[in-house]
C-alpha cells in the first residue's frame, strides 16, 4: 500500500497538472457535449440578442451552474451581472436580495423604496451603456409570487430596450413551475430556452477523456470497459462521473496501478453503496436511462431527413440563415425568412426515392455512396480566375463535394459543375461577402447529406492532400474538445507556405493549439459550427478567423496538426506583391475592430506595426531629412544641406535593412524562403498601412 505523503498525490502519480474530476464547477473543465454547445449557444443569444427571459434547466449535476460560470467569464465590462443561488421563500424580500446582488444598499426600506431604487439603478447603468444581467441559479426553489415579481421587474424598460435581463436556472421542477397557469405572462416572456440532458455512453467516453488531457494527461489512464462501467453506473451525470473516476484514481494510486480497470470500478461502487453515507448521491428514481451511444439526440433531424428525403424541398434542416444565426433565432427587428426563400436558396433536385440521381448537375457521386462519408467538401472560390477543378478532384471519389462562388464568378462556376460538384446558387445566382458564400454552401452540403460529422472547407486555389480528410477525422474522432482543425500548406516547389500574419500572431509552424485559422481552408465538427450560427454573412473579410475566435470563447479548441492538409496554387501575376501588402493590412485592421480587444488581442499587434514602420518612421525620417537640411542651411552654410538629408536616409534606410537581415536569421538562413519573403514582408508595412487607411476612412461597410 502507497504512503500518502503532503507532496504526493495521485496527481503527480498519473502526470497530471491538477485534479481533473473536482466536483466544484471549474469553467476550464467543461465538456463541450452536444447538448451543452447549444445550452451555451441559447445563454449567449439571450445576453448578446436581449432576449429578456432566458431559462436553463436540467437534471442535479450536469453542469448547469459550470455553464452559467462559463458564461460569467465571457461577459464584457459592458454588462453588470449578478448571480443569485441561494433565493428561497421566506428567507427575505426578493428586491433585497437582487439589490444585495448588485452590491446596491436594501436595509430598512420598504417594498416601494426597494423597487424605485432598482428602477433608478437599472436605468443609471443604461444610462452608462451598461447592459444588466440578473442570473438566479436554483430558481426551481422561487415562489410563484417571486417568479410574478421578477417578471414585472423585467418589464422595466427606457423606451424598445429592456433594461434587465433575467437568466433563470435550476432543475427540472422549474419547467413544472413555469407552466403553471398563474404563470402564463412569465412564460410568454421567455425569449430563449434550453433543458439540459445527461451524457451518453460515447459522450461519457469524451468527457473524461477531454478533462484528462486538460489536466495535462498524455496517456490512456482508463480502460474502455471501466468508462463502460462509469457511465452505466452515473447515468451520464457529470457529478457523479466524477465522484467515481476521482475515486477510482484514489484506489489505482494507492495500490499503484497505472491503469484503471474496469474492477477498480466496481470496487469504487460497492464500497460507495456499501459504506458511504450516501452512496453515489444520485437520484435513481429520477434521473433518465442512460442514452445509447446509437441516439442521435438533437441530431434527430439528420435521421428524419433520411426517412423523409422527398421532402426535402420542403423542410429545411439546420438552415443557416443568410446573416449566420440559427434559423429558430430571429434577431431583433428582423423579418423572418420563409420556407419557400430558404428552399430557393439551398433547392436541389432529388428523386423521389432516396438514394435517387440528382437532376441537373449529375454530380460523380450518387447519395447511397454518401452515407459512407462523414465529412463532405465545400469549395469556395473567391474570384473567377481560379479553377476550382483541381480542388475538387483532390476532395476524393464518395464524399459529397459542393462548389460556392462569392460574388458570382460564371467561369469557375462552369468548370466547377462540369467536374461533378453541386452548385449552391441562391435567387440571386450570387453570394457576397464570403462568409455567406460559405454558409450557402454549407446549407447545401447538408441538403444532399445530412448525415455529415465533419465539412472541410477548401478554398478553389488549394488542392486537398489525398490522405489529409482521412487523418483529420481520426484527430477529431479522439480529441472532441477540438472543433477546427488545419494543416499545412506547400506551394508546387514543395516549401513550406508562409502564411503571412493575418489576424493573428500565434499561428505556429509545428502542432499543437492555435488561436485561428488563416485563410479559409479548413475541416470543421458540423456540431461545433451549427451551435456557433456559421460564419457570419456581415463581415468583410476575416470570416474565418472571427468563427475560431466565437469558437474559442465557447470553449472549443482550435488545433493545427504537423501534416499536409494542400497545395496551394500561386498566386495570379496580376494581382502584385502591393496589392497583397494592402490587403493584409486591410484584414488586420479588420480584425483589430472586430476581436482587438483582450483576451484575444486579434490583428493589434500586426496593425500598429503597419502604422509604426509603413507611416510613422518613415515620415520621420523624411521629416528629419527636410529639418536637417533646412537646419544646415542656416547654421552650417559650408556644409551641402543634401549630404545631412542623405545622411538621415541613409540611417533610415539602414535601418530597414537591418530588419531585412534579422527577419532572414529569424527565419533560418539558410532557407530559400527566408531570402524570398524578408523583403516583401518587412517593406510591406508601408501598402499594409495604406490597407488600414482603406478601412478606417474609405472601406463601404
Amino acid at each position: 500500500m502507497r504512503r500518502f505523503g503532503k507532496l504526493e498525490m495521485y496527481e503527480q502519480f498519473f502526470g497530471l497538472s491538477e485534479k481533473p474530476f473536482s466536483i466544484q464547477p471549474d469553467p476550464a473543465f467543461l465538456y463541450w457535449g452536444r447538448t451543452h454547445r447549444l445550452a451555451y449557444a441559447m445563454l449567449e443569444y439571450g445576453v448578446l440578442n436581449h432576449a429578456g427571459i432566458s431559462v436553463i434547466t436540467g437534471e442535479v449535476g450536469c453542469g448547469k451552474t459550470t455553464l452559467v460560470h462559463r458564461l460569467l467569464d465571457q461577459l464584457s465590462d459592458t454588462h453588470t451581472v449578478a448571480l443569485l443561488s441561494n433565493i428561497q421563500q421566506g428567507r427575505g424580500d426578493l428586491l433585497s436580495w437582487v439589490l444585495m446582488g448588485f452590491g446596491e444598499p436594501f436595509a430598512g426600506k420598504t417594498h416601494v423604496e426597494l423597487f424605485s431604487q432598482l428602477q433608478s439603478f437599472f436605468i443609471s447603468e443604461y444610462s452608462k451603456g451598461r447592459r444588466v444581467v440578473l442570473i438566479i441559479d436554483e430558481a426551481q426553489n422561487l415562489s410563484t409570487d417571486m417568479l410574478e415579481e421578477l417578471r414585472m421587474l423585467s418589464n422595466i424598460n427606457a423606451g424598445k430596450d429592456q433594461l434587465l435581463q433575467l437568466i433563470l436556472v435550476g432543475q427540472p421542477e422549474l419547467k413544472g413551475l413555469l407552466n403553471r397557469p398563474e404563470l402564463l405572462q412569465l412564460a410568454q416572456r421567455v425569449g430563449s430556452d434550453f433543458h439540459l440532458t445527461p451524457l451518453n455512453v460515447e459522450e461519457v467516453h469524451a468527457y473524461i477523456d477531454t478533462r484528462l488531457a486538460i489536466a495535462g494527461c498524455r496517456r490512456r489512464v482508463f480502460t474502455d470497459r471501466a468508462i463502460d462501467s462509469i457511465a452505466e453506473h452515473s447515468r451520464g451525470v457529470p457529478r457523479v462521473i466524477n465522484i467515481i473516476t476521482d475515486t477510482a484514481l484514489v484506489y489505482a494510486f494507492s495500490a499503484e496501478e497505472l491503469v484503471v480497470g474496469v474492477e477498480t470500478i466496481r470496487n469504487v461502487i460497492r464500497d460507495k453503496s456499501e459504506f458511504g453515507v450516501f452512496g453515489l448521491a444520485s437520484d435513481e428514481a429520477a434521473a433518465p436511462p442512460l442514452r445509447p451511444a446509437s441516439e442521435t439526440g438533437i441530431d434527430a433531424f439528420a435521421e428524419s431527413s433520411k426517412k423523409n428525403r422527398r421532402d426535402d424541398n420542403d423542410a429545411a434542416v439546420t438552415e443557416l440563415r443568410d446573416d449566420n444565426y440559427p434559423k429558430s433565432v430571429l434577431l431583433p427587428g428582423e423579418p423572418q425568412e420563409t420556407e419557400a426563400h430558404i428552399a430557393a436558396d439551398v433547392m436541389v433536385d432529388v428523386a423521389p426515392h432516396g438514394g435517387g440521381q440528382l437532376h441537373e448537375t449529375q454530380p460523380r457521386f450518387s447519395a447511397v455512396k454518401e452515407q459512407s462519408s462523414i465529412t463532405g467538401v465545400v469549395v469556395v472560390a473567391t474570384n473567377d480566375n481560379a479553377s476550382p477543378k483541381t480542388a475538387i478532384h483532390s476532395a476524393g471519389d464518395g464524399r459529397a463535394i459542393v462548389f460556392v462562388a462569392v460574388g458570382g464568378a460564371p467561369d469557375a462556376t462552369a468548370i466547377a459543375k462540369s467536374a461533378g460538384a453541386v452548385i449552391a446558387e441562391g435567387p440571386d445566382r450570387s453570394f457576397s461577402p464570403a462568409g455567406r458564400a460559405r454558409n450557402a454552401g454549407y446549407r447545401q452540403l447538408k441538403k444532399i447529406a445530412p448525415h455529415l460529422q465533419y465539412v472541410q472547407f477548401v478554398d478553389a486555389e488549394t488542392t486537398l492532400d489525398p490522405d489529409w480528410i482521412e487523418t483529420a477525422e481520426k484527430f477529431m474522432a479522439r480529441r472532441p474538445e477540438v472543433s477546427i482543425v488545419a494543416g499545412g500548406l506547400k506551394t508546387h516547389s514543395g516549401s513550406n507556405m508562409a502564411l503571412a500574419s493575418t489576424g493573428a500572431r500565434n499561428h505556429a509552424d509545428e502542432e499543437g493549439e492555435i488561436q485561428c485559422v488563416l485563410g479559409g481552408s479548413a475541416l470543421m465538427r458540423v456540431e461545433s459550427f451549427e451551435a456557433a450560427g456559421g460564419f457570419r454573412g456581415d463581415l468583410l473579410t476575416a470570416e474565418t478567423v472571427d468563427l475560431c475566435i466565437r469558437l474559442r470563447r465557447r470553449g472549443a479548441r482550435i488545433w493545427r496538426l504537423d501534416e499536409t492538409m494542400g497545395l496551394r496554387q500561386p498566386a495570379s501575376k496580376s494581382v502584385g506583391w502591393w496589392s497583397q501588402s494592402r490587403q493584409r493590412g486591410f484584414d488586420n485592421a479588420y480584425c483589430a475592430s472586430l476581436h482587438g480587444g483582450p483576451p484575444e488581442r486579434v490583428g493589434m499587434l500586426d496593425t500598429v506595426l503597419a502604422v509604426v514602420w509603413g507611416f510613422i518612421f518613415p515620415a520621420a525620417v523624411i521629416i528629419a531629412a527636410t529639418l536637417g537640411a533646412v537646419l544646415a542651411t542656416k547654421l552650417s552654410p559650408a556644409t551641402p544641406p543634401i549630404m545631412i538629408a542623405g545622411a538621415i536616409l541613409a540611417f533610415g534606410a539602414g535601418v530597414f535593412a537591418l530588419r531585412i537581415a534579422a527577419s532572414i536569421i529569424f527565419r533560418g538562413v539558410f532557407k530559400l524562403s527566408s531570402w524570398k519573403t524578408a523583403v516583401p514582408i518587412v517593406m510591406g508595412r508601408a501598402p499594409e498601412f495604406l490597407g488600414a487607411c482603406k478601412l478606417w476612412f474609405g472601406a463601404k461597410r
